[in-house]
């Protein structure tokens, strides 16, 4: 499957691009399919390249000893995995699964450097866009030490709702994909039992709602104000 460079474009890590660089980006992409349970990469796996997601849901997590996982994060249409790779070459920090059928542009890594050292201002590029990440990790993480737990529930729904969100009538945000409290749990760092209570509370209070199995968020401000120092 060959790509056009107006696909690359409109995602972060490559817009902004001089059209001769994006141009030979696309040409080096290819399309890869995986179904639903399928692993895109494992923990330790070496990184070969990055992956666009052009369609389908992924699960980024490190698997433990006892055969269970923390969720670190979930990944939809439109977001790009092991981008780092490109430029470290250090084995994968963790294991992205499918969620459901996916279509995904693989651009190998060394095709990369092959096109990066022809455009010295690809890296530049990168190292913005990949320090803007770092930003926002460390955000993510000083938010997990100074939040109660209904703060980083909210933030975990908000999340959700940037990559799955539909808008319903009356400003209500449906999730459209079902997370179980057991991610919720991993997500936020928290007990399952903790957030089956907090979720109660608020469906209780009309701030969130279940429709055939999504969440809805019935009340964004009420929410937000939840993740506020």
């Amino acid at each position: 499957m060959a790509f056009d460079s107006s696909i690359l474009e409109r995602f972060a890590l490559f817009s902004g691009l001089e059209q001769e660089a994006l141009d030979r980006l696309a040409r080096y992409s290819r399309g890869i399919s995986l179904e639903k349970g399928e692993q895109l990469f494992d923990l330790g796996d070496p990184s070969d390249g990055c992956y666009t997601i052009l369609e389908g849901v992924f699960k980024v997590s490190i698997p433990l000893s006892d055969g269970k996982e923390t969720l670190l994060n979930i990944m939809g249409a439109g977001d790009v995995i092991g981008e780092i790779g490109l430029i470290d070459s250090q084995p994968r920090s963790a294991t992205v699964t499918a969620l459901k059928p996916s279509m995904l542009a693989f651009l190998p890594s060394r095709d990369f450097k092959h096109v990066a050292d022809a455009n010295p201002g690809i890296y530049l590029h990168m190292l913005q866009i990949l320090s803007a990440r770092v930003r926002t990790s460390t955000e993510a993480a000083m938010m997990q030490t100074t939040l109660p737990l209904h703060g980083r529930l909210a933030h975990a729904f908000l999340r959700l709702a940037e990559g799955f969100g539909e808008n319903l009538e009356g400003g209500r945000m449906l999730i459209r994909h079902k997370c179980t409290q057991e991610d919720l749990a991993r997500m936020t760092g928290s007990a399952r039992e903790n957030i089956n209570r907090q979720i109660k509370e608020w469906v209780e209070d009309g701030c969130l709602s279940r429709i055939s199995g999504y969440y809805c968020i019935e009340n964004d401000e009420k929410l937000r104000a939840y993740t506020e120092l």
